[in-house]
């Protein structure tokens, strides 16, 4: 059986990529949308999570009461997340580490997706606007007309995305605010 020649990504499709597996789209599914193979998903997704400031290379030992664990456990089990992974968010949500949650996560994944099909349109048309004036041919204000509407959506959705994530990161830091409030109220509390 003859091996099938595997495409090479551009940067456009890395970046659309990237928001899909972000958005936990299945590795072989997009192996087979992209035309690689998925090895090369999983070579990416690991150079990017190597360059992420939240690579995972520091370990953390942290003691805990009996009841302190019962709660996390608690709460790990609410989440459906593991108990390192419901301790290391409780950590770094109270250090004020940014950290998209899922809904947020899907909503961003979405607005890239369309983002990324809205650029591969005017990338179209650009070209085509540019051959016509290499042949001599006048552009349509018509087309002039739809490239800008595009271009509009492109930036109203880039908006959306932006809006979105400052929204959550202030929601964030005002808990993560509070949070420092009162364990400051406690340590006074201690003192006294």
């Amino acid at each position: 059986m003859p091996k099938r020649k595997l495409s090479r990504l551009t940067n456009d499709q890395k970046q659309a990529l990237r928001g899909e597996l972000d958005a936990k789209v299945p590795v072989t599914a997009l192996a087979k949308k992209y035309g690689v193979s998925r090895r090369t998903i999983y070579n990416l997704k690991n150079r990017w999570e190597e360059r992420l400031p939240q690579s995972r290379s520091k370990v953390l030992t942290v003691r805990v009461s009996a009841e302190d664990m019962e709660r996390l456990d608690a709460l790990a089990k609410e989440l459906d997340l593991s108990r390192a992974d419901t301790a290391r968010r409780v950590l770094l949500y109270a250090a004020g580490v940014y950290h998209i949650e899922p809904p947020e996560a899907g909503e961003i994944a979405d607005l890239t997706r369309e983002v990324s099909a809205i650029g591969r349109n005017v990338n179209q048309a650009v070209r085509a606007m540019n051959t016509a004036v290499l042949r001599g041919q006048k552009i349509s204000r018509l087309h002039l007309d739809q490239l800008a509407q595009q271009l509009r959506e492109m930036d109203r959705h880039n908006d959306q995305a932006r809006s979105l994530m400052v929204r959550r990161a202030q929601q964030q830091r005002t808990h993560v605010d509070q949070i420092v409030e009162a364990m400051k109220d406690e340590g006074r509390g201690e003192r006294s």
